[in-house]
């Protein structure tokens, strides 16, 4: 039992380092959008602006491939402690259960990968849309130089 408390606390607190590392990703990344957005208003930056946009969006295409690597390594532990804990709430435990109690306590044991696969779904989410971010100023950036042309006549 004790046993059980001290491996839950474990990974309550990886949990908890997961989601502070990934908030301080998301808050980088933000920024460098940002910037980038910025970046983009003086037309004397375009050509350096382009290089770093394609970079970025390879580190983060990059980035999210590590995220779908990680988020299936988790959905496969989770489908396999989902059935071991089936098993052992079917034919180990003293009361028996119908199936709704039975999924709420597995849930319940299970809590900390839920959790863990919320926070790296979430996070590929960002990703994503910080990708979809890129690619619109990417896109821009043609229309940038399409109004300055227009502006000098």
């Amino acid at each position: 039992m004790e046993e059980n408390q001290n491996l839950e606390k474990a990974q309550n607190s990886s949990n908890d380092a997961i989601f502070v590392r990934f908030k301080n990703e998301r808050e980088e990344w933000s920024k460098k959008v940002s910037d980038m957005s910025n970046r983009l208003r003086d037309i004397y930056q375009i050509a350096d602006l382009q290089t770093d946009l394609y970079s970025n969006r390879q580190i983060a295409a990059d980035y999210t491939h590590a995220l779908m690597a990680n988020l299936t390594k988790i959905n496969r532990i989770f489908r396999e402690k989902k059935i071991e804990r089936w098993e052992h709430y079917t034919r180990n435990y003293d009361l028996r259960m119908d199936k709704d109690p039975k999924e709420l306590h597995i849930y319940v044991d299970i809590a900390d990968i839920v959790e863990r696969k919320d926070l790296v779904q979430n996070h590929l989410e960002f990703f994503r849309e910080t990708i979809r971010t890129i690619d619109a100023m990417c896109y821009g950036i043609k229309h940038r130089i399409a109004l300055e042309e227009y502006k000098r006549g």
